[in-house]
């Protein structure tokens, strides 16, 4: 005959299956706690570091309303010294073209008058100085780099 036996442990498997879900389960629902923890975490210093930015924000708008008056009068003031500089350069500018106009219209009279007088001589000097002096560049040769005494012009 058939021995039929029954097995005391039928469900050992499905025992073990359950188990092994159950201590699945366990260890997600601590992973979500811990998830949920940290983004409260983070939440809470986003929020505070949201409200210190603001503290700055408002500090750094008083310091701005604070200097910008100030930078605003320095901005005047330089804006005022530039076009008073500008008006004084155009002035001297003027001023240094009527000398010189002036200058050149009474050497030019004088020149053509032959007029003699300490204003004539010291003219004529200079003028006869500078003529002399571009004869002698003309005429004198170039000095070279072996030459060691000077041209016999100048030992005179």
């Amino acid at each position: 005959m058939v021995d039929t036996t029954i097995d005391p442990f039928p469900y050992e498997r499905l025992d073990q299956l359950d188990t092994a879900i159950a201590r699945l389960r366990y260890i997600l629902i601590a992973l979500l706690i811990v998830m949920i923890a940290g983004f409260a975490f983070l939440g809470v210093q986003i929020t505070r570091a949201d409200s210190r930015i603001d503290q700055l924000a408002a500090k750094v708008d008083g310091l701005d309303t604070a200097l910008g008056v100030r930078f605003e009068s320095v901005n005047a003031k330089v804006d005022s010294i530039s076009q008073r500089l500008a008006v004084e350069l155009k002035t001297m500018g003027a001023e240094i073209t009527a000398q010189t106009k002036s200058h050149s219209q009474e050497r030019r009279h004088l020149a053509a008058t032959g007029a003699t007088g300490p204003r004539a001589s010291a003219i004529g000097t200079c003028a006869c100085t500078i003529k002399a002096r571009t004869r002698a560049a003309a005429k004198e040769p170039a000095v070279t780099a072996g030459s060691l005494l000077p041209p016999a012009q100048y030992l005179k």
